[in-house]
This record gives C-alpha cells, structure tokens and sequence, in this order.
C-alpha cells in the first residue's frame, strides 16, 4: 500500500453539502437586506471560513456586519446542515474497502469537531476514523496546523499519508504539512483550476482513491 494513512476534507469531498451550507449563508444574507446574490454563486466559496465569504459578498458599506453574519449562520445551520446533505457516490463503499486493507483515515475540516461528528453519525462512518478534527481554535486550511495536529496525535509517518481534498486550500495544507496530495474535481472547483495548484494526484470519482492508495 502507497499510503497507510489518509487526512480528507468533509464538505466537498466526502459530502456534498453545497445546498445546505449556501442556503444558510444566502439565508443571512437577506437577513441583513442583501439581495442579488445566488445560492451558486456560493457554491465555490464552501471550505472557506465564513469570515472570508461574508466579507467577499457584504458591500464595503457593511463589512463591519461580517461578525454578526458569522454569527447568525453559527445558530442558523446546525440544526439544517443534513437536510439535503448526502455523501458523494461511492463514498461509503471505497471508506469501508480501505479500512478493511488496515489504511487509517481522519477528516480535517474548516467545522468544528461537532459538527464533523454530527454528520458521520447521520451517515453510519464515524468509526471508520480515527480523528476527526475540526478547526476548532487552529487556523484555518491552507494553515498545515489542522494537519500537523492529526500527524502528531496518530504518529502518521509524513512519507506514508496522503491528503485529499476539493480545493485550493486543501491541496496548499497538504503541501505545507509535507504530504503527498489528491485533489477531487466534483467539489467546489474545475480540474484545470485544481491542476494549477500542483497536486500528486487528480481523480474525478471518489473510488478512483483505491487506485491511488494503492
């Protein structure tokens, strides 16, 4: 086996959670009167934090309403983040084929450790981790930190783990931490704008993973 242990982002890679999250983001904002914006002119801005999207979206004139925006969407969500969520196709089977061939595998992701758990319960796959880590106190990805964390907690050989993910932030956290990366092309971005970030590694179905641990 290439790789003995695999880190990978939730939203946009294990699951596509696009509807649930823009939703509530397009929901604070008309909140706070801002119309013209589209639940997919969100979509490419999931992964972010909620600071940076709000901030790229409110006018200039109400920037200084992005706290409370983060803050409405921090009640908002939760209890509406698994209404249209699903796993990507072959998301479930492919995890429970590479635990069975002894790979650990970890979720790093821009949630809080919470709301990662709350999603893995709903779909059956929290014991096929052994960490799920949320952002919680650590910067945010392309920081390495989140990464680093789960190496250091699991003693992960750095030459042996892999990284996968859905964006540019994923694939940099990746390099920055020192491993090797596997970018996903049916999340947030295209291939050829996941390409010019350099990963190892492109696939366009989850399954194909099996091919690259290998």
């Amino acid at each position: 086996m290439r790789f003995t242990s695999i880190i990978f982002d939730f939203d946009g890679t294990l699951a596509d959670s696009r509807q649930d999250i823009a939703g509530a983001q397009l929901w604070v904002m008309q909140q706070l009167g801002l119309e013209g914006v589209r639940e997919e002119d969100l979509y490419p801005h999931i992964g972010k934090p909620l600071d940076e999207t709000f901030e790229q979206f409110l006018p200039l004139s109400m920037r200084w309403r992005v706290p409370e925006a983060a803050q409405m969407y921090a009640e908002y969500y939760p209890s509406r983040s698994l209404a249209t969520t699903r796993l990507f196709p072959g998301v479930r089977e492919t995890l429970e084929i590479l635990s069975a061939r002894g790979a650990a595998m970890a979720i790093a992701s821009t949630k809080r450790g919470s709301g990662i758990k709350r999603a893995t319960d709903h779909f059956g796959v929290t014991d096929l981790f052994v960490q799920l880590q949320g952002s919680d106190g650590l910067p945010f990805k392309p920081d390495p930190s989140i990464l680093r964390k789960i190496m250091e907690d699991q003693r992960w050989d750095i030459r042996r783990t892999l990284m996968v993910g859905d964006t540019d932030r994923d694939v940099l956290a990746g390099k920055n931490a020192g491993l090797a990366t596997c970018a996903v092309t049916y999340g947030a971005l295209r291939r050829e704008d996941l390409q010019a970030w350099r990963p190892d590694y492109v696939i366009d179905g989850f399954p194909a993973l099996l091919g690259v641990v290998e």
